[in-house]
């Protein structure tokens, strides 16, 4: 296993934080109020415990049951781990409520900060591989012990480093003093900050990672959309990719390739409104809205080229009488300015022309990816059925086109 990268089971996260989580260091997930922080460490616990990992975590929010509950939710079992030993609760809740604890590890104290520490350090001791510590919530810790109890993150982090471990800690900005928020930041080696954005009334999460001390250079601090799926847990969210093209280009098909689900309007065998399909790949979560390719549609495209971040422009390679209609699809969508790429469908038949020849027919950039895909199979004695493009050919549209839009 690689000690230096820690990879959270989150592909953009990963790429965001320079290869992963780093031993010995802190990460603080900074959440504004209404926006859940602990799908996150859900995802990086179970990622970690699958790779042969050991996890801790302390609760101090809620009982550790409810957690294994919510963890189940997202279609993860922690019991098998717990069982194993490699995965176990800090209890520092049910001390702050007088409750009796199931768990192996209680904090009795759970108002004293020393306290954690101390069973924080029995229990790393004890366990040999690596370890994720999490620690469900600074806030919850400030407002018990106060503003002082901050200090002990210096003294949980010399234990991370000392025992090769890796801390993640929860927090949710609530209106503090700009002190308290500032020894969090000092604190944290790297933060990755959950905000929201309110658009046409849609509200939409996303990630940043404004520090990062390790990555060794200035980060952009990109805004990426998530979502949280159950199960399956974060996403990397992309609401709407539009497909367009024109008639008998391959939309269908190239939706319904590559989706795991998907619905067509159709009439006497061809699409007649739209084609709707959703996308999960590599740790990213996409819904694709294909256009009809007839004129008489054309009033449609506007609206359906609303809110899109992406555009996929799918064309018949072997009919180049086509490509001025692609390009005006694209025009009558809105579409221009948006990432996009060129779709050469039905690249292995004789009369297809080459991604070169393409370009220069359609005038298009340099910059702008004409990706060649092919038929793995057309319905037998069902030709009315959209034909199975072979993935390989739709990953790599959507690997170039996620990194234009990302």
């Amino acid at each position: 296993m690689n000690e230096e990268n820690i990879r959270t089971g989150i592909p953009k996260l990963d790429t965001a934080l320079g290869g992963g989580l780093r031993p010995g260091s802190i990460t603080v997930f900074w959440a504004l109020p209404g926006i859940e922080n602990s799908p996150f460490v859900y995802h990086i616990i179970i990622d970690r415990l699958n790779a042969g990992g050991s996890g801790i975590y302390i609760v101090q929010t809620k009982r550790a049951d409810t957690v294994e509950t919510e963890i189940k939710h997202y279609g993860w079992d922690i019991s098998r781990y717990k069982e194993r030993g490699s995965f176990c609760f800090i209890d520092a809740y049910s001390g702050l409520i007088h409750a009796p604890s199931n768990e192996k590890f209680i904090v009795k104290d759970a108002k004293n900060p020393k306290a954690i520490t101390m069973t924080l350090e029995d229990v790393l001791t004890e366990k040999s591989n690596h370890k994720i510590v999490v620690f469900d919530s600074i806030s919850t810790l400030i407002d018990h012990c106060g503003e002082k109890s901050l200090d002990e993150l210096v003294e949980w982090k010399k234990l991370f480093i000392k025992h090769n471990a890796t801390g993640i800690f929860l927090f949710t900005e609530w209106p503090y003093d700009k002190g308290i928020l500032n020894k969090i930041k000092a604190s944290a080696d790297a933060i990755v900050q959950l905000n929201a954005i309110e658009e046409k009334v849609i509200l939409r999460e996303y990630f940043t990672v404004p520090k990062v001390d390790w990555n060794g250079k200035e980060n952009k601090d990109a805004k990426v959309p998530f979502k949280i799926t159950r199960p399956g847990g974060i996403r990397v969210y992309i609401p709407k990719i539009l497909v367009t093209g024109p008639y008998n280009a391959g939309k269908s098909s190239f939706v319904h390739s590559v989706s795991t689900k998907a619905v067509s309007v159709e009439r006497v065998g061809t699409t007649i409104a739209l084609d709707h399909g959703h996308v999960d790949y590599k740790g990213f979560s996409v819904d694709l809205f294909g256009t009809p390719g007839q004129e008489r549609f054309d009033p449609l495209l506007e609206y359906l080229g609303g809110e899109a971040l992406g555009v996929i422009v799918v064309i018949d390679s072997t009919d180049s009488e086509t490509f001025p209609r692609a390009k005006e699809m694209l025009k009558k969508s809105k579409s221009i300015g948006l990432p996009y790429v060129i779709v050469a469908n039905k690249a292995n038949l004789e009369n297809a022309l080459s991604p070169n020849e393409i370009r220069e027919r359609m005038n298009l950039p340099k910059e702008i990816p004409i990706i060649p895909v092919t038929a793995k199979t057309v319905p037998e004695g069902k030709e009315k059925l959209p034909a199975v493009l072979k993935l390989e050919d739709v990953h790599k549209v959507f690997d170039v086109l996620f990194g234009m839009i990302i």
